[in-house]
Parts: structure tokens; sequence; C-alpha cells
């Protein structure tokens, strides 16, 4: 089987993922929150992981060697308790905190965008050892895009009400 017709894939992913890691870098520098600094930070590290695990499957097919099944994801990285990302300071004073917000909503059709090409891709796939790799990413992904759901709404009505977005009633 050519593995060189997986190249074009890889490349989106790759994208994919630099971009994912550009963006959580950016919101965790820019965050005055200690919960959601923390959150974007780790959402980074796994970003550029992933790129890492690309780059080595997208460069040992470039060199011949053809898909490698030994490169792995790593482990994953899951907040502990169930009080959500954002400080309960933050959700005291909620009002004004558009960029966490902003960052959260943005991250959210990163997540999705990213949890339906993997698992396309996987779905698509023949190879199991490739199928398997990009069915991972797509879990991995979807677990991304659930923990920001949920926190979004979570945080949504108070945000909106806080924020006056909402129409008074």
């Amino acid at each position: 089987m050519d593995d060189r017709r997986l190249l074009p894939l890889l490349e989106d992913a790759l994208r994919a993922e630099r971009d994912g890691y550009e963006f959580y870098t950016m919101a965790a520098e820019k965050s005055e929150d200690v919960g959601a600094v923390e959150v974007f930070e780790h959402l980074a590290e796994e970003e550029r992981r992933h790129f890492g695990a690309l780059q080595m499957e997208y460069r040992a097919i470039l060199d011949g060697s053809g898909w490698d099944p030994s490169v792995v994801l790593g482990e994953r990285w899951r907040p502990q308790g169930a009080s959500g990302i954002f400080s309960e300071d933050f959700r005291r004073r909620i009002e004004g905190r558009h960029l966490e917000m902003s960052a959260l909503s943005i991250g959210i059709l990163l997540e999705k965008s990213a949890h339906v090409f993997y698992a396309d891709a996987a779905e698509a796939e023949k190879d199991e050892a490739v199928r398997r790799f990009f069915g991972d990413l797509a879990d991995w992904e979807n677990e991304h895009y659930q923990l920001l759901l949920r926190e979004d709404s979570d945080l949504r009505d108070e945000y909106w009400s806080e924020s006056r977005f909402a129409p008074l009633s």
C-alpha cells in the first residue's frame, strides 16, 4: 500500500494542530484567570504533542519507511475535580470576561472540527494502524470538545446576563 496517499491528510492535520497550539498558547498568555491559564496551557501542550506525532508519521512516509505504528500520542491530560475550568473568582466576576469566553467559544469550534476531521479520516481508512491512530486522535479531540462545551454550558446564561447580552425580561 502506498502511504504517500496520506500526505495531504497529514498536512491538513499538521496545520490544524499547529493552529490549535498557537491559539491555546495565546489564550493562556492573555487570560487573567488561573484556572483558564492552566487548562489552555494543557490543551496547547496536547496539540503540540499531536503535532509531533503527526510530524513523525509524515517524515516516515517521506523517507520511504511508510506508516509507523509505533508512534504514540502520549498520555491524556484530564482536569482535576469537577468544578470546571474557570476559578470561582472568575465566576463571581464574569461580567467583562470577554477574552476567556471568546477563547472558550473558539476552542469549542476548533475541537469539534478536529474531532470530525479525525473521525472521518479513521472511518475512510482501510489500514488498521492508520485507522486506530486517527480514531485515537478523534477520541482525544472529542474529550477536549466535551470539556469546553460543558464549561460553556455552565457559564453561558450568567455571562450573557451579567454582560447584558440577553434581553431583559
